[in-house]
């Protein structure tokens, strides 16, 4: 960062250099390569392009980051290529990034391809193939045999070129470079380099359009006509005689235009035939009718007054919108964006993943029309890249997404929303480890933005910053229509046990439910645990199937009759035995989703239901068109995880169940008690948003608990209070700054001596006020057959430990590969993942 607080400095004008970054996430290659552009490529060359340039002897795809001035006497190389006609990002995403990097500690270049279009970034592959017969290359082989004989031997049963990385995995996933370079030394193996083509291209569409002589053959008199007896040519030259061309699938479908009929009309001269750009549009389908919007009451006009006032005045500032649930926060989020439009100005809204129902846009696109685009991972790769093109032409300006549309690139960027703030989702659990609020006000700062920030239930960070003044509070402390918040009921289920056991259904659930069928009602039944059974236990000795790769105990699912584990996705198929005194006999323990959907059919048969969780939902629009058939009527009770707690607004819900509040509070992390006040919170919130009022059944092992009581109470501003307590009692967020470091290998004493490494390093470089937590075995001590030992490091600010492990990582780096080497591990045998403001520490 330089003295003005850019990370590039003003990007200059394009002209005989330019500033690289190599698509390869390594710290070692984590800085700015220098280039020469030749004449033929200048003018063309701008921030963002994706460019084709030599490293290290061989060919790199990397990205415009700056242009320098003249290196002087330096050697430069030129750039090879231009490989995308557009840039990929400009100026502002570019900082954006490098902020990023800076603050989550990543490598830039893996920050970049946040930014790439979907389906466009390429890489340089590398191809093995063999030099020599393949008898000659066994017989030439040096030492015999190993990993040098198996490559020759796999490359010989291949027959054509190999990529290496399909090579390395083939041989156990080891690393093979040096095995290679030998082979290539001794004339055994041919190695070069291919350029992956993009995933995704623009589409396009055959189009018809009318020449002048088609028009003036419609302007003589039919009984002069060429077409006078060609009635189905004539209606089609007519067709498009309206609007001068036409796609040929409408013209068939308005006219009635065969392509045979199209064809002829060619032959003569009449049409012109041609490929024109088109768009795929995954929401065609959708009935978005314009709707004006509802009247506001008071405490939404104050607060769209509020949040309008900076958006005209073209200056940043952050609102933390806290409205109980159904009080009218998206009204809001459509105002302000409408406002936003009339100044000319686009809008990035946020919403969780779960939440992007056709619903949420359809209302969307009613409001605010064509010029709504939405990106989500649901999307295929081509139709993202399409709405990424538009939003980038400027014929989008309202963007609506999950987490990694904060990328966006809309022109003249004004304003951003994140809807239900706190959630979890909104943090990215790969490298790089970014948080889509902390990204959203930095790219709010960077464009004098205005960000909104909404939800129910406020993470503590945000209300935090709230109370020092960093964000300004909106209220909307009433639901709309003065509709009353549910009732709620609260079942001790350590009073619910009958003979032969505890039920998933108390009697006050079952009587509801019974309730909701004789009225026609409509009911939500929420438990945060899919599968049958959390665990299948031995009844004869108590042996319980856990994952041999993760140190988790395996989920029973009774559609497929397998054993599953969640986090690696090893099926084990029936039949099942005992692994210690091969019994057959097993207790299902701890219910999901599933066994709910048994118990239902059980008690009450007539009530139909819909379960939604991520095992009904793997086929794309799966979970929306369960909604719609929710909505439509088709069934009585919507079961499902969290991806029903929030964002349903169904005016026929009249009771939310809640099967067991309890399964988030047992677990070994700071923020337990905070994520099931949340969810209890949002998804008794999906009651009584309609005419008729609502009722909430929670049932909890727990209710005395400080974050089950205020719910039942309908005193939730009572939970913040106390739970702000614990946190600065223990140091922990928002009262500090957390990095979460977790080492992991297949080796355990690898992972052992890789944390008290970095310990040891970090103990010399940090400051008096932080502190170091481990290192110790991760609460989930074994993933995916990798060990993990994890050291937490905590802060009063993040830049103070920041600092330190900049310094370290270098250090450590160096250790890490020797420490392979001299263990004879492959290099990602031990790695490092650095979480910076972690969210969960498991």
């Amino acid at each position: 960062m330089d003295e003005t607080g850019s990370f590039f400095g003003e990007p200059s004008e394009a002209g005989e250099y330019a500033d690289v970054i190599v698509d390869l996430p390594s710290l070692r290659v984590d800085k700015p390569f220098t280039y020469a552009i030749p004449s033929e490529l200048q003018g063309q060359v701008r921030i963002g392009s994706l460019v084709l340039v030599p490293l290290a002897g061989g060919l790199r795809t990397g990205f415009i980051a700056g242009f320098p001035p003249d290196p002087g006497a330096r050697e430069v190389k030129p750039l090879e290529e231009i490989l995308d006609a557009e840039p990929f990002f400009g100026p502002e995403l570019a900082e954006l990034c490098a902020w990023i990097a800076d603050y989550y500690l990543a490598p830039l270049s893996r920050v970049f391809r946040l930014v790439v279009p979907p389906g466009r970034a390429r890489k340089v592959e590398r191809l093995v193939s063999l030099a020599l017969p393949a008898e000659e290359a066994l017989r030439l082989l040096p030492g015999g045999g190993g990993p040098p004989r198996r490559i020759v031997e796999f490359l010989a049963a291949k027959g054509s070129p190999v990529r290496a990385v399909r090579l390395a995995q083939e041989l156990g996933g080891g690393d093979i470079n040096s095995h290679l370079g030998k082979l290539r030394q001794a004339g055994i193996v041919a190695i070069h380099s291919r350029l992956s083509e993009p995933q995704t291209r623009r589409a396009t569409t055959p189009l018809a359009a009318i020449t002048a002589a088609g028009a003036e053959e419609l302007a003589k008199p039919a009984e002069e006509s060429v077409l006078k007896r060609a009635p189905l040519q004539a209606a089609a030259l007519q067709a498009l005689a309206a609007t001068g061309e036409m796609p040929l699938a409408r013209l068939k479908s308005e006219a009635g235009a065969s392509r045979a009929v199209v064809n002829t009309l060619a032959s003569k001269g009449l049409v012109e035939l041609r490929q024109a750009e088109a768009f795929r549009d995954p929401f065609g389908h959708l009935d978005c009718a314009a709707q004006p919007g509802p009247e506001l009451n008071p405490e939404q006009k104050e607060a769209l007054r509020a949040i309008t006032r900076p958006l005209g005045e073209g200056r940043s500032e952050v609102f933390l919108l806290h409205g109980i649930t159904g009080s009218g926060k998206t009204e809001v989020y459509l105002g302000a964006i409408e406002h936003a439009l009339r100044l000319g100005k686009s809008s990035i809204t946020l919403v969780p993943e779960i939440a992007l129902t056709p619903q949420m846009v359809s209302r969307f696109k009613a409001r605010l029309g064509a010029q709504v685009a939405v990106l989500h991972s649901h999307l295929g790769m081509g139709e993202r890249y399409d709405q990424w093109r538009r939003i980038a032409r400027g014929d989008c300006r309202v963007v609506i997404g999950a987490r990694s549309a904060i990328f966006a690139p809309p022109e003249n960027l004004g304003l951003i929303i994140i809807d239900e703030e706190h959630e979890t989702s909104y943090k990215e659990h790969s490298p790089p480890r970014y948080h889509a609020r902390e990204v959203a006000m930095r790219r709010a700062l960077l464009n004098d933005a205005v960000l909104v920030l909404g939800s129910a239930t406020p993470s503590l960070e945000s209300l935090h910053k709230a109370e020092l003044g960093e964000f300004r509070l909106l209220s909307l402390p009433r639901r709309i229509d003065d509709r009353p918040m549910p009732r709620v009921g609260v079942v001790d289920l350590r009073e619910s046990e009958t003979k032969g056991g505890r039920n998933l259904l108390s009697p006050a659930m079952v009587k509801a439910l019974a309730d909701i069928y004789k009225s026609g009602d409509q009911a939500i039944l929420f438990l945060n645990r899919r599968g049958f059974a959390s665990f299948l236990q031995c009844h004869k000795c108590g042996y319980i199937f856990r994952c041999p790769s993760c140190e988790v105990s395996l989920c029973f699912h009774l559609d497929r009759h397998v054993l599953l584990c969640h986090h690696c996705g090893l099926a084990m198929k029936a039949p099942f035995l005992c692994g210690d005194c091969g019994n057959g006999d097993f207790l299902y323990l701890g219910a999901g989703t599933e066994r709910v959907e048994q118990e239902l059919k059980r008690v009450l048969p007539p009530l139909r239901c819909i379960r939604m969780d991520s095992d009904t939902t793997r086929r794309k629009n799966a979970h929306w068109e369960m909604l719609d058939r929710f909505k439509a009527g088709e069934a009585h009770v919507l079961l499902g995880t969290q991806m029903i707690a929030k964002g349903l607004d169904i005016p026929s819900v009249t009771l939310v169940g809640i099967i067991n509040a309890d399964t988030s509070l047992g677990l070994p992390d700071f923020r337990a008690a905070e994520r099931t006040f949340q969810l209890v919170t949002q998804v008794s919130g999906r009651a009584g948003r309609g005419l008729r009022p609502g009722r909430v059944i929670i049932q909890t092992f727990n209710p005395e608990h400080y974050s089950i009581v205020p719910v039942a109470s309908g005193q939730q501003d009572a939970f913040y209070p106390q739970e702000m307590r614990f946190r600065r009692d223990a140091g922990y967020p928002p009262f500090s700054h957390l990095i979460n470091l977790v080492f992991s290998s297949p080796s355990e004493e690898a992972v052992s001596q890789a944390s008290r490494e970095m310990q040891r390093r970090l103990a010399e470089l940090l400051p008096g006020d932080c502190r170091l937590l481990g290192p110790a075995p991760a609460p989930i001590s074994r993933l995916k057959g990798r060990h993990r030992h994890h050291l937490v490091v905590k802060a009063p600010a993040v830049e103070l430990s920041t600092a330190a492990l900049r310094e370290a990582l270098p250090g450590f780096e160096a250790w890490r590969s020797s420490y392979c080497s001299r263990h004879k591990l492959a290099p990602d045998a031990l790695s490092l993942a650095v979480d910076v403001d972690p969210v969960s520490l498991l």
